[in-house]
Parts: structure tokens; sequence; C-alpha cells
């Protein structure tokens, strides 16, 4: 490609790869500012305040506390470096609220010469946490609004928001707007350092609070300051929100506002947001809801949100992000957290790469990154140099993505090949901080410069590559002096290009000599510009001074396909281009395919669609606007094949196709494999196939191909396959006396008939060709002759589909000779089925049908018994039994046999046979009966037509004569059966089932002894189902119907205990009651511990229940007492053993008898 057209290219392609913004700010700096505000303790845990710095190369900075250096330190790329600053010399106490605060502003400044860093801020203790990104010096601006959260009531001793500014050059004078009034407080800091907490009186929210640069003083028209702002502690939530964390983030200037937010949740957590306009009439649309905001207006969700969602609005907002109070927050998992506030960046602004810290201070148990980016940059995302997943699209937007990320390490860098929004944030319990992970910024004045060679605007030169100087102004210029390095400067004043931005209008100045670079180095543009008259701020010259970098050229490299096929997508890859800048990797590309087409993907596929030779260019490049030189390789694109199928469009089922392929290719290439898909499973790899498909349908076929050069190509093209019809008939049995009728039963396919023709062949060599076919739906031909002819049935759809059906059929002929035997007539009972066997013939053909008729009334009637229309010789009829007979005289029947060969051809014979009448039988229910019923007498089976003979009786306990032992059938269910046998050798059988139902058992002692005037409780147990009872007679007893009654001694009696269930089965007992006059105390035991003997005896002393036993000894001591004896004498007074001896009893029953005394006899 010759040069011109080079440039050429790259002018038309490097604007689409190329996204530089329109300045060049962003969170990275050599000088920023920072403050230690005012915080409510966490018990005794006072706060320190710790800074993290970042950079993408080797640095280092230097930290002060106002104009009071602390200390220098070295930073190593990719590492967050904490420095911790003197709480002494930073914090602003409560009670320094509302004053000039000399050399408080926490400053840190960048070696010169040392590359450019990151700053993040993180104040902690106890059970408090809030971090904040720290912005550099030249990101800072001259208006702001304050960012808090409205103040509930709670016991600490500040409980305030707070406002804090900080001076970064000397004789800095502010105004702050109070809101709701016209009240203005004016605050001058005269050095750099300097700082003012603003703290409210009350619960003031101050969300909204306006502060600006005081431009009624001249000299203060182009100075910045920084803003912070937050709360001492907080409580987000409402009621139910009981722990607080402090608010702390640095402010962005109104510059730095856009009109697009897209809002990530945290992780397991509810947030709240708040809105602030910047202008009047500012129209929101946010979770399906449309406002307006006047400048300094705010607004607050009414509820706790947990989705991702976009704010968008027709002019500038800002916008942030709240967590809640920890009994609040929780959305799913353990609840964790406290308040937070982080300032969220528009989607215009943002960045590409970024180190952070993730601080486990204070007491941070979970720590998590939120990602918002293009969807189609999604994959390029990387932690620490991997790729990860899980991306989730924006619900209302999914050409935007999201993810949310739990981080291990305490530091980690992220990159992307576009630009991205994060936010790093970590909880704990009672505890939380979140922190912007970095953006660009916007500048008002900024120099950029464009590149020669790609014409793209970027804040550094390319080597060895024309650069043209631009500074873009917020203001006409009077007069511009341009300077570069140490040559003189120059007096240029060209005519602006004014460009409409959403600030106003900005005028883009051009230097007019052109610069081209030769050596790797910095250099510096100073812009001296005559500043117009603007209200108090008269005009002037501003030295504007910009640092640039000449970058290298990146080394491209790449991988392809020397020798690919067309048609076939081919894999371009960048193999690890070299941007030859350590902290910028390659991310930019440019292929030109040598075919018309181009991509800015790094690893694109493409397809050529010709053969030939190509020369493809590829370009790398990164973000500032340097491309690489091009790098052009040689692709020789094989012979192209050109796969074509010679096919009929349509095809029936069932119906060869024909597959042709007439493929080609071009020069001398040959086909030497193809493969044939056919669409329905089906493969082949033939040259010419033909294939028959089974259903109907759209199919794909598909035709690969290959060539001797070993390239590949395919084609595919439809072919409707239509049903095709289904002829079928049914084949009557016809002899020659008949009209053969063939009835049609033929489909279209699986749609029904349908609109089918017909064409019938009845395969009739002896009549004219004219009579032997016919288009009628169903065929009818008159055969003369018989014998065997072939039927064919041709149908045809509306589609043309043919398909035909073709059957044999016999024409019978007319000489038929009926016959049949009787296989069981000569001793048949009425209670059997006849059994027929035909064997009827024809002289030609077959027996088409047969008829019985059993008797002369069927005949009669003229309705056969028995018909059998597919017949065969010798075949057996056994379904026909004689009506039960109504008396016991034998009957003689006639049979009547009719065989057909066809409609009209048939013949008849008659046999007679004497039918027996068998035994007729009833057999009733027999009812239930018990278990020990004992022999029982059958009686509900009988013979009732009065046939002679014996009937017996079969089954489970019972004899042949009916007596049916139920004990020895057992309990259960039992089929008896009664067989009665006729003199006349007919036999009957009935079934019937008895049940035996189970008697109740008993246990009780035949005799019961009892003293006279005692009584005793009956010991007896029973089983069975839903048992009564009932004793007899009732005399002497406390119930007559309970088991176990209880029996009073009067006089001997002979009782009787009937158990019955509640199936009526009955078990009945007698048992005898003694009356025993007297107790019989035993005159002696042995009490030693062998078991026998060693307890003092007295029979029947149970019947007496309320007896008293007295024991004395010989010296008149009593030794025992009871009453009742439940417990018997063991020989043992007060746990001692008596000695052995003769002791004296008095027994004493208490029912009016007479005391029993006598002597007892210890024997050990």
């Amino acid at each position: 490609m010759k040069k011109w057209g080079l440039l050429f290219f790259l002018f038309c392609s490097y604007a689409f790869i190329n996204d530089a913004k329109g300045q060049n700010i962003t969170n990275e700096g050599t000088d920023f500012w920072a403050v230690f505000p005012t915080h409510d303790p966490s018990g005794t845990n006072l706060a320190k305040i710790r800074l993290y710095i970042t950079s993408k190369s080797s640095s280092e900075v230097s930290l002060y506390v106002g104009t009071r250096r602390i200390l220098t330190q070295s930073v190593e790329p990719n590492v967050a470096v904490p420095i911790d600053v003197p709480r002494e010399l930073a914090y602003i106490e409560a009670g320094d609220g509302n004053q000039v605060l000399q050399a408080r502003g926490i400053r840190i400044v960048v070696t010169e010469g040392r590359p450019k860093v990151a700053v993040y801020a993180h104040i902690f203790a106890g059970f408090r946490s809030a971090a904040t990104l720290v912005l550099p010096v030249e990101s800072l601006g001259q208006n702001y609004y304050s960012m808090n959260y409205t103040q509930s009531l709670n016991d600490r001793s500040t409980n305030k928001n707070f406002i804090v500014l900080v001076a970064t050059e000397d004789d800095t004078r502010l105004l702050i707007h109070m809101k709701g009034s016209s009240q203005k407080i004016s605050i001058n800091l005269p050095k750099a350092g300097d700082v003012f907490e603003y703290l409210p009186s009350g619960l003031q929210d101050l969300t909204g609070t306006f502060v600006e640069i005081d431009k009624s003083y001249a000299n203060n028209c182009d100075k910045r300051f920084a803003m912070f702002s937050g709360s001492t502690s907080v409580t987000i939530g409402g009621e139910c929100a009981q722990s607080l964390d402090p608010l702390y983030q640095q402010l962005y200037p109104t510059t730095s506002w856009g009109k697009t937010y897209g809002v990530v949740p945290f992780i397991g957590r509810y947030y709240a947001l708040r809105i602030v306009a910047e202008e009047d009439g500012t129209i929101v649309n946010f979770n399906n809801q449309t406002f307006t905001l006047n400048k300094g207006e705010y607004y607050n969700t009414d509820q706790f949100l947990s989705t991702p969602m976009f704010v968008k609005a027709n002019k500038n907002v800002s916008v942030a992000q709240y967590a809640l109070s920890q009994a609040c927050g929780n959305v799913f998992g353990p609840p964790l957290g406290d308040p937070e506030m982080v300032i969220l960046n528009p989607v215009e602004f943002n960045i590409k790469a970024v180190t952070l810290f993730s601080s486990k201070l204070e007491r941070i148990t979970e720590r998590y990154l939120n990602v918002f980016i293009k969807t189609t940059a999604a994959s390029s995302f990387r932690i620490d140099g991997r790729a990860v997943g899980g991306w989730k699209q924006m619900p209302s937007d999914p050409s935007y993505s999201y993810n949310q990320f739990q981080v291990i390490d305490t530091t980690f860098s992220i990159t992307a090949n576009e630009g991205f929004n994060a936010m790093a944030y970590g909880f704990g319990p009672t505890e939380s901080y979140a922190y912007s992970a970095g953006t660009n910024l916007a500048a008002n004045n900024f120099l950029l410069i464009n590149n020669g060679t790609t014409n793209n605007d970027a804040p550094n030169a390319c080597i060895n590559q024309v650069s043209t100087f631009k500074i873009t102004l917020d203001y006409r210029a009077i007069n511009i002096k341009w300077k570069l390095d140490g040559l003189p400067a120059r007096d240029y004043t060209p005519v602006p290009v004014e460009v409409q931005t959403s600030r106003g209008t900005s005028y883009v100045y051009e230097y007019d000599i052109k610069s081209t670079f030769t050596e790797i180095q910095k250099h510096q543009m100073v812009v001296t510009v005559q500043k117009p008259d603007e209200g108090n701020c008269f005009s002037g010259a501003v030295d504007y001074e910009f640092t640039f970098d000449v970058y290298p050229l990146p080394k491209p490299r790449n991988n392809i396909v020397e020798f690919p096929c067309p048609d076939t997508e081919i894999q371009f890859s960048d193999r690890n281009s070299d941007s030859q800048i350590p902290d910028k990797p390659v991310n930019k590309w440019l292929w030109d395919f040598g075919d018309g087409t181009t991509s800015t993907e790094q690893n694109p596929v493409h397809t050529y669609t010709k053969s030939g030779v190509f020369y493809v260019k590829f370009f790398a490049g990164v973000d500032d606007g340097c491309l690489s030189d091009v790098l052009i390789k040689k692709v020789t694109v094989k012979p192209k094949i050109t796969p074509k199928i010679d096919l009929n469009p349509t095809g029936c089922v069932d119906v060869d196709v024909l597959f042709k392929d007439v493929s080609t290719v071009e020069e001398t290439g040959t086909i030497i494999a193809r493969e044939w898909d056919f669409g329905d499973g089906s493969k082949s790899s033939e040259n010419n196939v033909s294939h028959k498909y089974a259903a109907s349908g759209t199919y794909t076929v598909r035709l690969t191909v290959t060539s001797n050069t070993e390239c590949v190509n395919f084609i595919t093209q439809t072919i409707l396959i239509n049903n095709s019809p289904k002829p079928d008939f049914n084949l009557p049995d016809a002899c020659i006396k008949d009209v053969a009728i063939f009835k049609n039963t033929s489909v279209d396919g699986e749609a029904g008939s349908g609109a089918l023709t017909y064409v019938w062949n009845y395969g009739d060599n002896t009549v004219p060709a004219a009579n032997n076919t016919s288009t009628t739906l169903d065929g009818a031909h008159n055969y003369k002759n018989a014998g065997t002819y072939t039927v064919t049935l041709t149908a045809t759809n509306n589609n043309g589909c043919v398909f035909t059906k073709t059957q044999v059929f016999t024409v019978n002929g007319a000489v038929i000779t009926p016959d049949f035997t009787i296989k069981n007539g000569d001793n048949l009972c009425s209670n059997q089925e006849i059994v027929l066997v035909s064997n009827s013939s024809v002289n030609s053909g077959r027996i088409t049908k047969i008829e019985f008729f059993m008797s002369a009334e069927s005949v009669n009637s003229g309705k056969a018994d028995i018909i059998d229309t597919n017949p065969n010789p010798t075949k057996e009829y056994a379904s026909y039994k004689y009506p039960a007979f109504t008396s016991t005289a034998a009957q003689t029947f006639t049979i009547t046999m009719i065989a057909y060969s066809g409609g009209d051809c048939y013949a008849q014979t008659t046999k007679t046979i004497t039918v027996k009448p068998s035994p007729a039988l009833v057999f009733d229910v027999v009812p239930p009966i018990c278990f020990n019923a004992g022999l029982t007498k059958i009686t509900q089976a009988a013979e009732k037509l009065g046939v002679q003979g014996v009937g017996q009786f079969s089954g489970e306990g019972i004899t042949s004569d009916g007596m049916f032992d139920p004990a020895a059938a057992g309990i259960g269910t039992h089929l008896i059966t009664y067989t009665f046998s006729g003199q006349n050798a007919c036999t009957e059988s009935l079934t019937q089932n008895i049940v035996v139902f189970p008697s109740p058992t008993l246990t009780i002692d035949k005799e019961i002894f009892i003293l006279i005037g005692g009584q005793k409780k009956i010991e007896a147990t029973a089983t069975g189902s839903g048992l009564t009872y009932k004793w007899s007679p009732s005399i002497g007893l406390d119930r007559d119907d309970v088991l176990t009654p209880t029996m009073q001694g009067d006089n001997d009696r002979l009782y009787t205990l009937t158990v019955t269930s509640d199936q009526g089965c009955a078990t009945s007992q007698t048992v005898m009651l003694n009356i025993l006059r007297v107790v019989e105390p035993y005159t002696a035991f042995s009490p030693n511990g062998d078991n026998t003997n060693d307890t003092w005896g007295i029979k029947y002393i149970d019947s007496y229940p309320d007896v008293e036993v007295e024991i004395f000894n010989r010296y008149g001591q009593k030794v025992f007492y009871s009453r009742g004896y439940k417990i018997p004498f063991d020989g043992n007074f007060n746990n001692q053993a008596l000695p052995v001896g003769v002791y004296y009893y008095i027994i004493n029953p208490n029912i009016g008898t007479k005391k029993v005394t006598g002597s007892l006899t210890i024997i050990r």
C-alpha cells in the first residue's frame, strides 16, 4: 500500500477504535489534598486515618500535614502502600468546627519527575469505618454541592452533618450558600492547607448546600479548592436502625457530574440513593419514576432497593449510594455492615485500569467489588490478570452488564479494554466502608496532541509521528503564546473552533507549528493565555503548564493462517503485541484483510469468499493514540469450491428421491469426498444417491464436499416431502355366482381420505380390458371362473403422489359338500357344551362361512346360534350349551349346518342329538358359625329338578353327609362344595363359603377358697373381640357384668361365668366357691435367707383385707404389727434379726369374729 493510501486508511479507521475523551484528567495525579473530619468515636476507640497510595509504575510520594513534611515513601507498581497520618496534627475536633484551622490539610505530593499515583483515604477505629477516593488538584473545581444524609436523634455528642473545605492555594476565598435562605457564609483561607469544617447547630441535613469560589475578589478567579462532606455518625434505615457509622466522601466538582449513572447494589444488602440537581428544571428518570428537581434540590429514595438500575437525567446530576444500618440492610445472608455513602461516577467518566486497596480495618470481615461495564467489553475485564465470569445484564439496558465479586487480597488490580465504573467496599459487624475505584474527570482547560498519522487527539505524543498541539479553553482568549520546552515563546492566536458541550461553549485553539519527536522522553508545553474580563475577574495572563510524554510505537505481533480455504471461518489473533509502555498494554487493534473488510477486534474471525492472494495489514495501538507501524502478511486462499445439488424440490413419502452432486472446484481442483445429510438422520457418501423419506415435511438437505486441497464447503437445500396416498381395500368372500365388491379403505397420508383418484385392475384376463378396470371408489367385478386373481388399486393425491396396493384374491367354486360331526354326542348332559367339527368342502377355493342352527326353533327364527366367517377344515366349535332343562326327561335336538363359498353359493346338512338332563342345584348362604359350636348340619344345599342320584359335600371340616366341625376347619372362611351325581351319569356342583368366628378364651380357677366373712377379687383373663360378661347367680358379687368381680365369703356356691364376643360367640366356665371358717397360721418358719420359709405364712389371710396381726416376744414386747398382711413377718425387728425362740401372736380379722392366738417358733 502506498504511504498516502495507508494514511487515508488510518484516518478513516482509527477513529472507530479509539475512544479517548476530550480531557486528560483522571483520579491519578501528582498533588492531592485530604482531611480528617470530626466523627463520633466507638467508645474509647479514637479513629485513625490511613492513606493508600497506588501507581501503575514505580513512584515516590511525600506526606505533609499543612506545610510540615511527615515522610517520603516509595511506591511499587500495582501495590497499595499504606501511610498513617498523625492524628494529633490532622484531626478536627468537634469544638474546632466553624472556624479556620491552619495547616490541618493532609497533602500528598509526588516527587518531581516520578509517575502519577492514585490516593485513597480510610478512617477506622472500633466499630467505625469510612473511606473515600482522593482527587488530584488538577481535577478540583470551583463549584460543589454537598452530599450528606438526614440525621436522627441519638445519644452521640456531635451527631451532625459536616462540610470540610481545603485551600489548595494561598488566599482562597469561598462562599457557603445556606439552604432555604439568601444567607451566605464568607470564608477566607489564608494559606494552602488551611481547613474550614462547617457544622450546623442542629440536625440539619446539608445535602444540596452550594459552595463556590468567591469571585468578587479578582485574584480568586482561577483558584480551585477541595470539598469533603458526610456525617460524624448517622443511622440509616428508619425504625430498625440501631447501629451507626460516619460518612466521609470527597465531592466531585459540578464539572465532573453526568447525566447517566449505572447503580449496582451492595451484594446481599439493601441500599438507598440520593440525587442532587445542578440546574433548575432537571428531569430525572429512575426506577420507573420521573420527577423534576431545581438547583440544589435532591431526591431521596422512599423505599430501600436491592436491584441494579439506571439514573438518567436531561441535565447533570450527582448521585450517592448509601448502605443501611446493620439491622435494616440484609437481603440475604447474615446481617453485616452499617451506614456508608459513596459518590457514584457517571457512565461517561470511567477508567480502564486501577490498583485498589481492600482494607480489613476496622473489623471488616467481607470485602467486595462492584463493576459496571459495557456488555461487549465484559469479557476483557481482568482481576490481577485473570478473566472472570458471572456477568449479568442490566435489566433495563442489556448493552451494559454488572458483576459483584468477593475479594480476598488487600491489594489487587483491575483492567479492561474499555472503560468501566467500579466501587470497592467492605462489611463487618456494625461496620462498613465504600469508595469509588477511580474515574476520568472533566477539565475546563486542557491540552491535546493530534497525531498526524492517525488523526487522533491524545494527551501524549508518539515517536517519529507528526504532532499538532490543541488547547481547549472555556473562554475566548484575547492572546495566546506557545512555549515548547526551552524554545522561545511564540505569539500565535488562531481563530478557535467552537464546540458545544453540556457545560456550554468551549474554544479549541490549534498551534500552527507541527512537531516530530525522535526520542522517548517527557516534554513541556506552556501556553500563556490572555483572558478577557469577567465580572470582578479582570483580564490577565494565565500560564497553563502541560507535561506530556513521547511514547514509543507498539510492536505488532500476530498469528494468521497463510493458506486458508475460502468460505471458511479463519481465526486471526494478536500474539501479545507489545505497547513498549509498562503501564499501558495494547488494547486497540485494526485488521485489514485485503478484501475490502476490516475489524477492530483483538482476535477476529474472518471468511474469504474468493480464492487468490490477499495482503493482511495489522496495527496495534493504545488508548493515548499511538498506533504501531503496519505489519503486512501474505495470505493465499485456496481454490474455491462451489457446492451444488441437482434435486427436484418436492417428493413423496416412501418414494425414492434422486440426489445428484454437481459441485465444482476452481482451476485444477477436484472433489475427492462428499457427504449427504438428508435431514432425517440418514447420511450417504455416494455421488448420486436415491433416498426415501418415511414422513412428510420440509427437510434441509446438506451436501458437504471436500476438494483435493483439503478444503471443505457445504450447501443446504430444502425439499418438500408430501404425504403419499395409502391405498388399501378389503377382499370380499365371493364365488362365481357373486359380484365381488372390493371396499376401498385408502387414506391420503396422515390427513384422512382426502381428494384421491383411483384406478382398479381386477386381474381377469377372460374379459375385455375395458371390463377389467374401473375408476370408481369401490371396485366391483363378476368373475366367471373360479381361481386366483391379482387385484391392484392405484391411488393418486393432489400433490401428484402415486401409490399402489396389490392383493391376491380367490374366487371360490359353487359345488359345496357340507358335513360336520358331533364329537361328544353319545353321552351329552344338558350342562355341557356341545363340540362340533366342520368337515365341509368346495370344489374350488375355500369355504368362506359356516352357520349352525342348534334346534328347529333356531332354523325357524332364521338366527344361527354359531357363525364362523373364517372357517377351516377340522375346526372345532365348543361354545354352545343347551338351555337348562325344566324336567327330568331327555330331549332330542336337530342340528342344521349351512356352508358357504360366497354370497350366493351355499349348501346345508342336518343331524340329531339326544341330551340328558343334568341335576339342578341350589346352595343357599350358610350363616357364620362359632369356633366352639360343635358339629353342625349343613342343610342349605339340595337338587331341585328331581333328578335321581346322590349329593355329597367336600371341603375343610365337613363330612360327605354335611356335618361341619368348625374346630376342625379352623377360624376363617372356608369353601364348601356340594356335588350331585345323577343316576344318568350327569353331575353338577355348587360351592358356598362358610365363615368360622373365633370363640372367646377364658382362664379362671374352677375353685376359689375364702375365709368365712372374708372377700376376694377374682383373678381371670379372657381374649376376644368386643367381649361382654355375665355371672350367674349374682349373689355375693359386687358386679355380675365384669370379668373379675369381688366375691364375698358367706356360703359355698357354684357360679357360672359366660363370656360373649361381639360376633355372638360365647364361652362359659363354672367356678366353685368354698368357704373356710378360720385362718391357718404356720407354727414355725426359718428366716435364714435360703428363700425357703423365710417369712411367716398364714393361709387364707388374704380373705381379710382389714386384718390386724401382732407378734410379741416372751417378755411381752411387741416385735411386729401389720394392718393387712401384704408384707409378711420376716423375723426382724427394727432392722435387726430376732433371736430364735418362741413368740406369740394375735390375729384379729376385724369382721366381728373372735381373735386367733397362738405361739410361733423362729428357727435359724
